[in-house]
């Protein structure tokens, strides 16, 4: 099924073209129509904190609503890694206190691949790291210190690191840690992380 999902902090607003099997708890369930009532519903689905989700059944106009919704905002976009070693293990970084995985946002004109590899060595010292393959992104809006409403995409890759190198936390974007994860460990990150990297990483761990 074609769906957009976009998180807002631990909530989401999801774009499908038809509400089979869709399950929606402590939510509405919102037919698109015209960009002025998916403008006012969802202000109203912000200002009530008792909705955790908000359905937009879009049928035939999936693209349209989807473009409807992106106009809302200001679009940034970011690209980052899941990283392997060869012990299996996967790389998180603490990032304010949080568990978070490294990325950053793209410079201007910047190849996406390329960037998420830059946003990794910078954020963690690593250095020789490939891409293996490229996992589906993640959104999710917040406001900037400007007080703009942005919508910010992140890229994401598989990458492999084949050497044992230090890991470097880099201590001027508020990274305190960095560190490898065994697959018999992740409840720790995962209880201590974002609910957009919850949903990404729960697609990727499945067998």
């Amino acid at each position: 099924m074609q769906r957009y999902i976009v998180f807002l902090n631990e909530r989401t607003v999801t774009i499908c073209r038809d509400v089979v099997s869709e399950s929606v708890t402590n939510g509405i369930i919102f037919p698109f129509t015209d960009d002025a009532s998916l403008v006012k519903i969802y202000n109203e689905f912000c200002t009530d904190s008792q909705q955790r989700n908000l359905l937009i059944l879009a049928k035939e106009n999936f693209t349209e609503a989807k473009s409807a919704f992106d106009r809302m905002f200001t679009l940034v976009k970011a690209a980052g890694g899941i990283v392997r070693n060869q012990e299996t293990e996967l790389l998180f970084i603490k990032r304010m206190g949080t568990w978070d995985l490294p990325k950053g946002k793209l410079h201007d004109n910047e190849p996406v691949e390329y960037g998420a590899i830059r946003e990794v060595t910078e954020e963690t010292g690593l250095t020789g790291i490939t891409i293996t393959k490229q996992l589906p992104s993640t959104f999710h809006i917040y406001t900037d210190r400007k007080g703009r409403e942005i919508l910010k995409e992140t890229v994401w890759f598989e990458m492999m690191c084949h050497a044992d190198q230090n890991l470097v936390p880099q201590l001027e974007e508020d990274i305190t840690e960095v560190k490898w994860f065994g697959r018999n460990e992740l409840n720790v990150p995962l209880a201590n992380t974002y609910a957009s990297l919850q949903h990404l990483l729960s697609d990727y761990l499945q067998p």
